[in-house]
């Protein structure tokens, strides 16, 4: 489940660059905000015990984005759904549960910084608990160079 975990946020940062760098481009003071919902499927591993099967997370969120006309911006956006695990043997616990993700973005002409956080408590149909907690952030100067990153994830398995 670690995988969707960093799938969620590279895509959340992707998606929130875009917006900002296009919004940037354009040098106008603009706030905006995008409401969002979705579902997807996929397959997966239980990080905990290897099973193979198919996780689902049915989310819905919201980003704000506000630029300024110097080019500076700045990005919030919060998803929150819920998981379920079905492993592909049935002997095996289904887990389902809840997350939440947040993901900050700040960008002016000195520096480019986000912030990542994501949270996922799951109960599995044997009565174990299974939670993610996760931290990413970086900073970035305009020549590339990485000043401040931290990457954080802690899985507690049963």
């Amino acid at each position: 489940m670690r995988r969707p975990l960093r799938a969620i946020a590279v895509t959340t940062a992707a998606l929130v660059a875009t917006l900002i760098f296009a919004a940037t481009a354009a040098f106008a003071t603009e706030t905006e905000t995008v409401h969002f919902s979705g579902s997807d499927t996929t397959p997966d591993v239980n990080p905990c015990s290897g099973a193979t099967g198919m996780l689902t997370f049915d989310f819905r969120g919201v980003s704000h984005i506000t630029t300024l006309d110097n080019g500076t911006s700045h990005e919030t956006t919060t998803a929150t759904g819920t998981f379920t695990f079905v492993p592909d043997d049935a002997s095996q616990p289904t887990y389902s549960g809840h997350a939440t993700f947040w993901d900050g973005e700040n960008v002016n002409s000195k520096t480019f910084t986000a912030t990542f956080t994501g949270n996922i408590v799951l109960q599995g149909s044997d009565g174990s608990r299974l939670t993610e907690h996760a931290i990413f952030h970086i900073t970035v100067n305009p020549d590339g160079t990485v000043t401040s990153s931290i990457d954080k994830d802690t899985l507690t398995c049963p």
